[in-house]
């Protein structure tokens, strides 16, 4: 021993080492340079490790599968414990016990042993995925219920750090209940099941409240509109409009379309071969098993002599974009309709799509300015008052001399306008024949012609002087034609005693 370190002594006090540019541009610490071999000892290997190295070399180990292998280790290791530093980061692709040396594996083990202890430390990306792997193997667990429980929580602890095992999450949390054949109410805030959840209020608009179908809608769109300005200042004409839209184009579609709105959002079912537990090492120890499964009625799965089936909408799972480019039509009308300050250009959206949403915003523009118009109640007990009392009054203003023959009677084309006119004069003959000719259902267009004026400027003349008795326009003519407000129809008729 004292010859070594004799030799150690004159290699590290020779000038022309300690000169040498290896030496002259480094500052060393207190540890030695050269130690001698006795101190190069690494940890001992424990027995148990060692022992499940060896299995890898094992007989029956060079016929079956590496997933078989993994599972016979794991199962071998599934209640050791360790303690022992954390390894250094490292990478690997499909991590088994056998790509980790020994100081890894205890690594590994004493960080497992924490995590079961409810202590989630950060560490490498492999230990995680090996862990997972376990936890799908059923190894850790006895019930496949707390096996769920597990995974479920340590990828919400985990991904706190590393957000990239939330792929693995989604994925291999619903296959486990699927495989296991675990109650699906034990995933409520799954992505997949809150996707299928959202779809389905989509498909069943019908059944929905505005409440439950906009907040599918909202969750589902690519075009968030939390985010809009106008929805910030409207948010109930936004949320209104929104629902309305959305339920006359569901019956546009469904009316005049051989595919629903919903498939033209998010295509159609599809049933195909499912790979069990994609990218992750699982061995499957009932591979000719046949069993049913299902989340929903647009998410099930089939397992036929061991071979998987899905039936669900595949493509991108997650906000969808179609449906965020008629929601952005929809503000873009709101904004047009109510002249908001910042206007929003439409995108993507078919000339049908935006003809429907941009009448179906017009409508309910109207039903608000007509329920924000003061209301009239007409006392209709009164009226017959005032008829007799127009009566009176016109019999006291014929004086008898005046009288010198009498008058042709009427011809019966003349007594309707006539008597009307009696009953009401704010109306010039004109205008109670076009107004007689709506309320009658006869030929309007003709009594239009015959007052020489054009029927809308008739309809906007009727609507100005009746405002006063009915604090409304009482002919709507929005559409090319006229058509009589139908809460004043009958207050009309009686007035002019048709």
């Amino acid at each position: 021993m004292s010859d070594i370190k004799e030799i150690m002594k004159s290699v590290l006090s020779d000038e022309k080492l300690l000169s040498s540019k290896a030496f002259r541009d480094k500052v060393y610490t207190d540890q030695p340079i050269l130690r001698p071999a006795s101190q190069l000892r690494r940890p001992e290997t424990p027995r148990k490790i060692k022992e499940m190295k060896s299995l890898a070399f094992s007989p029956e180990a060079y016929w079956k599968t590496s997933t078989w292998l993994f599972y016979t280790q794991g199962k071998f290791m599934e209640n050791y414990t360790d303690d022992f530093p954390l390894s250094d980061e490292f990478t690997s692709y499909y991590p088994t016990y056998r790509d980790l040396d020994s100081e890894q594996l205890r690594s590994y083990f004493a960080w497992r042993t924490a995590v079961r202890n409810g202590i989630v430390n950060a560490a490498p990306l492999p230990f995680a995925l090996i862990y997972m792997y376990e936890l799908i193997n059923g190894i850790g667990w006895d019930e496949p219920s707390r096996g769920l429980e597990l995974l479920d929580s340590f990828c919400r602890s985990y991904s706190a750090s590393q957000p990239a095992i939330n792929k693995y999450w989604r994925l291999w949390t619903a296959d486990m209940a699927a495989y296991y054949q675990l109650p699906p109410e034990m995933l409520p805030d799954h992505p997949d099941i809150q996707w299928d959840k959202n779809v389905l209020a989509l498909q069943n608009w019908e059944d929905q409240s505005d409440e439950e179908l906009y907040a599918a809608i909202s969750e589902m769109s690519g075009y968030q509109p939390e985010n809009s300005r106008f929805f910030t200042e409207y948010s109930d004409i936004f949320i209104e409009n929104t629902v309305a839209c959305f339920r006359r184009l569901s019956e546009f579609f469904r009316d005049h379309r051989k595919r629903s709105l919903c498939s033209h959002l998010f295509g159609n079912l599809t049933e195909m071969t499912y790979h069990m537990f994609e990218s992750a090492v699982f061995y499957d120890r009932e591979s000719l098993r046949s069993c049913e499964y299902s989340f929903n009625s647009i998410h099930s799965f089939t397992c036929t002599s061991g071979v998987w089936r899905c039936r669900k909408y595949y493509g991108n799972r997650s906000r969808n974009k179609v449906l965020g480019n008629i929601i952005k039509a929809v503000d873009s009308a709101l904004r047009d309709r109510y002249d908001y300050r910042f206007k929003l250009r439409t995108e993507d959206v078919s000339k049908s799509i935006l003809t429907i949403i941009t009448k179906e915003v017009q409508r309910i523009y109207e039903l608000h300015k007509r329920a924000e118009a003061p209301k009239i109640e007409i006392d209709l007990s009164r009226l017959e008052t005032i008829r007799k009392a127009a009566d009176m009054t016109r019999d006291k203003l014929i004086v008898d001399e005046d009288i010198t023959e009498e008058p042709p009677a009427p011809t019966e084309d003349q007594a309707a306008p006539d008597e009307a006119s009696s009953e009401n004069d704010i109306l010039d003959p004109g205008e109670t024949a076009f107004l007689l000719a709506l309320l009658t259902g006869s030929d309007w267009k003709q009594a239009a012609k015959d007052s020489g004026r054009m029927p809308s400027i008739l309809a906007d003349s009727i609507n100005e002087k009746l405002f006063e008795l009915f604090g409304d326009t009482v002919i709507d003519f929005s559409d090319d034609s006229p058509i009589l407000i139908e809460d004043y129809t009958d207050e009309l008729k009686g007035m002019f005693r048709v």
